[in-house]
C-alpha cells in the first residue's frame, strides 16, 4: 500500500478519535447516513411540492446517523498541491492531436457519418 499511487497517496487522513471501536462505529454510521442523504435528495427532486413521510424519515435518519460519524469517523482531505504538477503534465500530454475529440476541420468524431 505504501507504493500505491492512488487516491490515498494524495490525501490526508483525519482520524477524529484514537479509540478504534468508536472509529468503527462512526464509520459504520457514516456509510448509512450517506445512503439516507442520497435517498432524501432523490425524494426532494421527485416530489418538489409535497415532501411526505419518506422524505422526512430519510432526512431525520441522516441527521441521527451523521452525528457519530462527525464525532468519531474518518475524514479524507485532498491535497491539491500534490495534484497540481500531475494535472499540468496531463494537460501537456493530452495537447497532442490524437487526444482531441474533433478532427482537423472542427467536426466532432461522433457526428461523422459512416459511409
Amino acid at each position: 500500500m505504501e507504493n500505491s499511487d492512488g487516491f490515498l497517496s494524495r490525501s490526508k487522513t483525519i482520524q477524529k478519535t484514537r479509540i478504534l471501536p468508536l472509529r468503527w462505529i462512526g464509520n459504520f454510521c457514516g456509510e448509512y447516513a450517506g445512503n439516507h442523504l442520497v435517498k432524501a435528495i432523490d425524494l426532494d427532486e421527485e416530489l418538489d411540492s409535497n415532501l411526505g413521510f419518506r422524505y422526512k424519515y430519510h432526512a431525520k435518519m441522516w441527521v441521527l446517523l451523521n452525528k457519530p460519524y462527525e464525532r468519531w469517523g474518518t475524514y479524507y482531505t485532498i491535497d491539491t498541491d500534490k495534484w497540481k504538477s500531475e494535472i499540468d503534465q496531463m494537460r501537456i500530454d493530452m495537447s497532442d492531436e490524437g487526444w482531441d475529440d474533433y478532427d482537423a476541420f472542427g467536426k466532432a468524431y461522433w457526428d461523422k457519418e459512416d459511409k
